[in-house]
């Protein structure tokens, strides 16, 4: 598994994209990038050559600093949660309209 993220992550420095948010599971490495144009192509294609890739846009990354429930409420109008990460102080939504 760690080789595997190694090269993950070698192939975002090599295209040049940050990721802006991410999740690691057993069987699973999710990400959150801008759509930085050929070079996020570029980097699929890299790896779909090892990797199953899933491909989903149109996604909106919210960050909320200081957050409370209203707040997220507030934000969540007509949108649909895909991911979410909470620390005391940050709380980061991956979220699609509906």
């Amino acid at each position: 598994m760690e080789d595997n993220l190694r090269d993950i992550f070698n192939l975002f420095h090599q295209f040049r994209i940050k990721i802006n948010m991410m999740h690691n599971s057993a069987i699973n490495f999710s990400v959150a990038v801008d759509d930085t144009g050929q070079n996020l192509i570029d980097v699929l294609e890299e790896l779909k050559k090892k990797f199953k890739v899933n491909i989903e846009t149109g996604l909106e990354l919210i960050t909320i600093r200081y957050y409370n429930q209203e707040t997220i409420n507030r934000v969540l109008i007509n949108k649909e949660v895909i991911s979410e990460l909470k620390d005391t102080y940050t709380c980061q939504l991956l979220v699609k309209k509906i």
